[in-house]
């Protein structure tokens, strides 16, 4: 009997896409400038917390007609935002100052809130339905990993299943910025690289499926600087900065014409602990979705 393929490595390499096509998605709904969008979704976050841990309270206002009042908004400091982030406060209070300027955020007694208002702009309303359809298409990818839910889908949740993608993605960033002593920007970079040098088999189940062993770094496939600029919306001086300071870090090495995450990198106990944590979220963020109704969609075609 053949030995069960550990699926670790493969559902990083299948969040990955998802977690890069969020970043796109949430960065053309809110400004085409990623520490903008990384606050206003630290700063929504920070709000309605007591919403996704409240399971009624989170049903109340799942649809996507349905947004809480400003007055049921938990307000938060800039200085939280920016210990959440890892990034220096002023960078964070100029960019929050920008959403006031925009009307994408408000000051209020205690902090800031994102106000009701700015989650019916017509962008935001696309971004809720785009972002159904990329969850969908990481829950048929990914198989499900639910324990079967038998009970009917509750109707339109789209509002909450965004909720919850916010959570996971910035669960996941914080996650890889504790793994490897990085901050959110640095950690986008190292997400982006990553994807990229092992994109081909990405959705391979035999391909490097042990979580011990990845593709040797000659079978890693170089990114450039210019091209991780371009998929993170990030500056290419920002993003030059970045990769030669995870350079520096000995997180990145250049290739060819470009920079790929080494094997020894990838191979580090911390890094395969962090994999093991990313599988257990995953698999949690689906058991969740599938309770709300998205489950794998039968007879679709698996990428």
């Amino acid at each position: 009997m053949s030995p069960a393929i550990d699926s670790r490595r493969l559902t990083a390499r299948q969040s990955a896409e998802y977690f890069l096509n969020i970043v796109r998605l949430l960065d053309r709904a809110v400004d085409r400038d990623l520490v903008t969008t990384l606050t206003f979704l630290s700063i929504a976050r920070a709000n309605m917390r007591q919403f996704t841990r409240d399971p009624d309270r989170a049903m109340r206002y799942a649809a996507m007609d349905a947004v809480p009042p400003d007055s049921e908004r938990v307000p938060v400091t800039v200085y939280a935002i920016a210990k959440e982030l890892g990034i220096p406060y002023e960078t964070v209070r100029r960019h929050a100052a920008k959403l006031r300027k925009e009307d994408l955020c408000e000051a209020v007694p205690g902090g800031v809130i994102i106000p009701n208002r700015a989650f019916f702009s017509a962008a935001m309303l696309e971004a809720v339905a785009a972002h159904w359809a990329l969850t969908q298409d990481l829950v048929n990818s990914a198989g499900g990993y639910a324990t079967p839910v038998t009970d009917p889908p509750p109707g339109d949740v789209s509002r909450q299943v965004v909720r919850l993608g916010v959570d996971y993605f910035l669960d996941v960033l914080a996650l890889i910025g504790r793994t490897l002593e990085v901050d959110a920007l640095g950690a986008l970079v190292m997400r982006a690289v990553s994807f990229v040098n092992v994109e081909q088999h990405a959705y391979d189940p035999s391909a490097y499926p042990e979580v011990p062993v990845g593709p040797g770094d000659s079978d890693r496939e170089p990114v450039s600087v210019y091209a991780v600029a371009k998929t993170l919306s990030l500056p290419y001086e920002t993003t030059r900065r970045h990769v030669r300071r995870l350079m520096e870090m000995g997180l990145l090495e250049k290739s060819g014409a470009g920079v790929i995450v080494p094997a020894r990198v990838s191979a580090r106990p911390q890094v395969l602990m962090g994999i093991g944590e990313l599988t257990a979220r995953t698999e949690t963020y689906l058991s969740r979705l599938a309770e709300l109704g998205v489950r794998p969609v039968p007879g679709a075609v698996q990428a």
